[in-house]
């Protein structure tokens, strides 16, 4: 017996009232599911998880995404385990499509849990940012190359990823990342080999960060007192045996790409940025990193 395709939706949106924000709209289907709003000591940001009690992307499936944050609400989103796609032997694409919007004087905080395709899978996602130029946003996404534990490492037929980021409506960026390693050059298929598509690497992971203060910010972070003095990513670097690197989108758009040999080292190095971002930019402390 086959099981039944599986189309999971999430559309959700985020209020403030009184200085604190709330979900103040929710629409889910199984097998995708929201948490009940909670709250950290003062801060008004609603803090949610997205969760998924299935075993994760069968092939076929699709889940589709959607957070709305409202003018001036804060929004912080966790996902509470790895996004799982499994193998898809008759080549049918796994699908999943996240859409964020941030409005004006709004803030979002996005930090969903690593991306596994196992050995056979085929992955199609897709990831819109719409934000005001007088917003705030901070989002990350990690993939792996496979059940590494079972040392299943670049065995699945497509991995094909693309984030858009809209500024005032406006296209700022385009970045895609598609892989099908059966197609890779024979020299590349020791993915271990610095000349392969990874540089040596396992697992990648990509850093946004958006803010009309960010450029000050990123200024300080970056310099060093004296040329022997390591700058911020590189201490992250040396910290977590991770690579990373920068690039400015315009004034108030960052992106950070990392390459590491885990998922956890790659979060880690995230982590320190996302909590440095945090305290520079809003002088609020890191959100307790715990699962429920």
């Amino acid at each position: 017996m086959i099981a039944p395709l599986k189309h999971g939706v999430l559309q959700l949106e985020v209020q403030q009232k009184g200085g604190k924000s709330y979900i103040s709209s929710l629409r889910q289907r199984m097998p995708l599911r929201a948490s009940a709003p909670l709250y950290s000591n003062d801060q008004g940001a609603a803090f949610f998880f997205i969760m998924n009690p299935a075993a994760g992307l069968l092939q076929g499936d699709q889940h589709s995404i959607s957070v709305r944050v409202k003018r001036d609400a804060q929004a912080v989103v966790f996902g509470q385990g790895a996004t799982k796609v499994f193998r898809s032997p008759q080549g049918d694409l796994s699908r999943q499509f996240t859409t964020l919007i941030v409005e004006q004087g709004a803030r979002l905080e996005y930090m969903p849990e690593v991306v596994i395709p196992f050995a056979e899978a085929c992955l199609y996602s897709r990831t819109n940012l719409w934000i005001s130029s007088q917003a705030s946003a901070f989002f990350w996404e990690i993939t792996a190359p496979g059940r590494v534990a079972r040392q299943e490492l670049f065995k699945y037929n497509l991995l094909d990823q693309q984030t858009q980021i809209f500024l005032d409506r406006e296209l700022i960026s385009c970045d895609r990342f598609r892989l099908e390693p059966q197609k890779a050059p024979p020299f590349s298929h020791t993915w271990k080999s610095p000349l392969g598509p990874m540089h040596g690497y396992t697992h990648y992971g990509t850093f946004w960060a958006i803010d009309q203060h960010l450029p000050w910010v990123m200024s300080e972070l970056l310099q060093r007192r004296t040329e022997d003095e390591d700058g911020f990513l590189e201490q992250i670097t040396e910290r977590y045996k991770i690579l990373i690197a920068g690039t400015e989108i315009n004034r108030q758009t960052y992106c950070l790409r990392a390459l590491g040999h885990s998922a956890e080292s790659i979060q880690e190095g995230f982590k320190e940025i996302w909590k440095i971002l945090r305290l520079r930019l809003f002088n609020e402390p890191e959100w307790p990193w715990r699962k429920f």
